[in-house]
């Protein structure tokens, strides 16, 4: 026991004279200038406090407050190793502002100014409905679009989301629409466009994946099997069922087409 009182003892005093003070703070899973934030956030946080007395929860808390930042872990390294380690806010979409295009995370978070070009998608909303970097988006339909962009981008590629009078549109990289309806099922819809997409012989209007079930592929140069569809008698179709409603006014030929073939 003596042993141990003379050890802590001693540690103790290296801590008084300044022995384990931090002198770098070593960021792991960022590089850059997001790297540079995490570091000089958690440096300000530690101050003049000595490596035995950081409050290494305290120090991720901080460095979560930063916009780019998901979640934070400090682990001590003696002498003088501050280690971070830290998970990215993934950004997905842009946004417009009163000044430009503001990145915009897969949580809603608003993460500041794009540094560099990107490919991300841009999404409708008012100024009024993004907040200030570090603040996260509430507005239901810009929640929606954010839902959309944060799918996997090997799926379909957008350019721009938005909504029509049906509901929400996403602007292909490619040319093209394909339209959603409203915010449910995202994953599925999204993978029956990519499906129907592979399908598609040449240019197309639209794809519309309101109904999963019942997708409609609109060509931009009409399609001579479907352009003399008979014209659609609500009175005449059987009861719905598990197929959905046909959508976009296309007459049932067309979805029956895209779906077999």
């Amino acid at each position: 026991m003596a042993v141990v009182g003379l050890g802590v003892l001693g540690l103790m005093g290296l801590d008084r004279v300044g022995a384990f003070g931090v002198s770098q703070v070593q960021v792991v899973g960022a590089k850059g200038a997001t790297a540079t934030a995490v570091r000089e956030a958690a440096l300000a946080t530690v101050g003049s406090a000595s490596m035995l007395s950081v409050d290494a929860d305290h120090v991720a808390t901080a460095v979560e407050e930063l916009p780019q930042i998901r979640t934070a872990e400090v682990d001590r390294s003696f002498p003088g190793t501050l280690r971070v380690t830290v998970t990215r806010e993934r950004a997905v979409a842009l946004a417009p502002t009163g000044n430009g295009l503001v990145l915009v995370g897969a949580s809603g978070t608003v993460l500041g100014r794009p540094t560099e070009r990107t490919q991300l998608p841009v999404i409708s909303s008012a100024p009024a409905d993004i907040p200030g970097p570090g603040g996260v988006v509430t507005a239901p339909r810009v929640r929606e679009q954010i839902a959309l962009a944060a799918l996997p981008s090997r799926a379909i590629r957008l350019r721009a989301i938005g909504f029509g009078d049906d509901g929400m549109v996403g602007l292909l990289a490619g040319g093209g629409q394909v339209r959603f309806g409203d915010g449910r099922d995202l994953p599925v819809k999204v993978k029956v466009a990519r499906a129907v997409m592979r399908r598609a012989d040449g240019a197309f209007a639209y794809i519309d994946v309101t109904v999963p079930t019942a997708p409609v592929l609109r060509t931009a140069t009409g399609d001579p099997l479907t352009a003399n569809a008979p014209a659609l008698n609500p009175g005449a179709l059987p009861p719905v069922g598990d197929l959905g409603d046909w959508v976009a006014g296309a007459a049932p030929a067309e979805s029956i087409r895209t779906v077999f073939g």
